[in-house]
Parts: C-alpha cells; sequence; structure tokens
C-alpha cells in the first residue's frame, strides 16, 4: 500500500457543515457633518385639502336648506332716504364671497319673499352684479314703498351656501325708460293721507322735491308736464280729487299754470305711487342724486 492512499485512510471521514446563523445588535454612530445640513421645506395643503377646508367654513356649509350669511348692503345706505335715488339699487361685489362655489344664483326679492328678477351662472363672479330696478324682460320690476334684498346663492359638488343683504326700503326711485323718458316714482303715502285726498304731512317736502327735477328736464314738445297718478280706484271721488290737488299744487312750485301739469290717472298695476316723467335729454346725460 502507498504512502498516500495510507495518509487518506488516516483523515477523518467529511461531511457537510451544520446550518447556523449569527445575530447581533450594533449601533453604528458618525461624526456630525460639518457642512449645512439638507433644508427640506415645510409641508403645504394640497388644493384639495385648501379646497375641503373652505367648504366647512360657514359660507361653505352643505346643507339641505342653508342658512343665510346676512351682509350689510354696499354703499351709501343713507341716499336712499332722499328723494329719487338712482340705481342700481343693490349690489354685490365678488370680495363678499369668500367661499369656492362653481355656479350661483343671484336673486332679487321684495319685503314679501317674491322674486322680482334673477340672474344666474356658471364659474366665479368676476365683477360686481346688481339691480336697477327691472324684472323679467325688461319690464319694470321696482315698486316705490316696498323694501328689497338680494339673495345670492353658491353652489359646488352639490353643496350650498347663502349670502343675503339687509332690506333696502325704496320709498321713491328714479328709473331710465326704454323709450328715453326718465321716471321719477315716489309712494303715494308721502304725497296723502291714508284715504283721504289731503296732503300728508311731509307732501311738501316730496311736491317740491318733484318739481325741482321736472325743471332741470328739457320741456317736452307741448310745453307741458307729464305726471301720472296710479290708484286702486281710477275713478273714484278720492282719486279724482287728489289728482285735481297735485296738479294745483305742482303747477305752484313750478311757477305755471295748472293746465300745463297734466296728471293723468293709472290703475294700480304694480302699486299706488305718484311718478313724473322728464323727455329723453337732448344735450348732456341729465344725472338725479
Amino acid at each position: 500500500m502507498t504512502p498516500l492512499l495510507l495518509i487518506l485512510l488516516a483523515l477523518p471521514a467529511w461531511s457537510a457543515p451544520s446550518k447556523s446563523e449569527l445575530t447581533q445588535d450594533m449601533t453604528i454612530k458618525a461624526r456630525a457633518a460639518s457642512g449645512a445640513g439638507v433644508q427640506v421645506s415645510p409641508p403645504t395643503a394640497s388644493k384639495p385639502v385648501i379646497d375641503e377646508v373652505l367648504r366647512s367654513l360657514s359660507l361653505g356649509r352643505g346643507a339641505s336648506a342653508p342658512a343665510a350669511e346676512r351682509i350689510r348692503a354696499g354703499g351709501d345706505v343713507g341716499r336712499f332716504n332722499r328723494p329719487f335715488p338712482e340705481p342700481p339699487f343693490l349690489a354685490l361685489s365678488p370680495a363678499n364671497i369668500v367661499a369656492l362655489y362653481d355656479e350661483w344664483t343671484f336673486e332679487i326679492r321684495d319685503s314679501e319673499g317674491e322674486i322680482v328678477w334673477k340672474s344666474d351662472g356658471v364659474g366665479m363672479l368676476n365683477e360686481k352684479i346688481d339691480w336697477d330696478g327691472g324684472g323679467p324682460h325688461g319690464r319694470l320690476a321696482v315698486v316705490a314703498g316696498r323694501s328689497y334684498h338680494y339673495r345670492f346663492t353658491g353652489r359646488r359638488a352639490g353643496r350650498a351656501f347663502v349670502i343675503e343683504s339687509d332690506p333696502v326700503p325704496l320709498r321713491s326711485f328714479t328709473h331710465r325708460e326704454y323709450a328715453g323718458e326718465t321716471r321719477l316714482e315716489a309712494d303715494v303715502a308721502l304725497f296723502f293721507q291714508d284715504g283721504k285726498p289731503a296732503f300728508a304731512k311731509e307732501a311738501e317736502i316730496w311736491i317740491d322735491a318733484l318739481a325741482s327735477r321736472l325743471r332741470l328736464g328739457e320741456p317736452r314738445a307741448d310745453g307741458n308736464y307729464k305726471v301720472e297718478l296710479a290708484a286702486k280706484d281710477v275713478r273714484g271721488k278720492v282719486t279724482q280729487a287728489r289728482a285735481k290737488a297735485l296738479s294745483r299744487r305742482l303747477a305752484k312750485s313750478l311757477l305755471v299754470a295748472p293746465e300745463r301739469v297734466v296728471v293723468s290717472l293709472m290703475p294700480a298695476m304694480r302699486g299706488e305711487a305718484v311718478s313724473a316723467f322728464l323727455p329723453p335729454s337732448k344735450g348732456p346725460a341729465l344725472r338725479v342724486q
């Protein structure tokens, strides 16, 4: 037997090593970096998050019957107490709306809650929206002696919010007619006592104010002044007596003969009122405040 074979026989038999695992907790520490650390911008809310927050505000709450957020009517409300103020009578600026909306409705309502004018649109308002006293199809809707307010409703994703203005009482107003004339209208209660042909306590103020506006206008072709008295009972004795008294008193203030102040009797289709009309101006536009 050779020496190599003897060596191999003397070695122990080889077998595969058994499986083993080695685990150990290790903490690695390093020196602080000498340079500036990495700058990470603070987290910001994404547009959907901002959208959701704004919808949760008081003007954006979704409800089956959203409560109105009342705001003051813009502009000088005191001017409505002066005789024959000019439009606009109600106006809403986009700056008054802080909630988000995709579509909107703007309504003018009278003191009885009736809608006298309405407008709607899609998207956000870019300019103010106002009301000049008109109604559907351009007809005159405002009635002297009533109060009006607007109601703005915004909608987005099935939710709605409402903004309402304070009521604006309009005892009188000025309105540009489509025929070019200017209507000056006032509540009949400012001129006459209730149910009587006698003048009311403050009638002198309103008659003089009406006469001063008529003097500012250009003369009519026939040289007369056009005045209307709208009444429920056109043929009644009280209405007839009121028309004669108004003609005489206006003529006195205008310093003209009573025959030149023609007071026409009209049925009160919108309400009882005293109206006077200025003819279309041939010169610079007349502005009544």
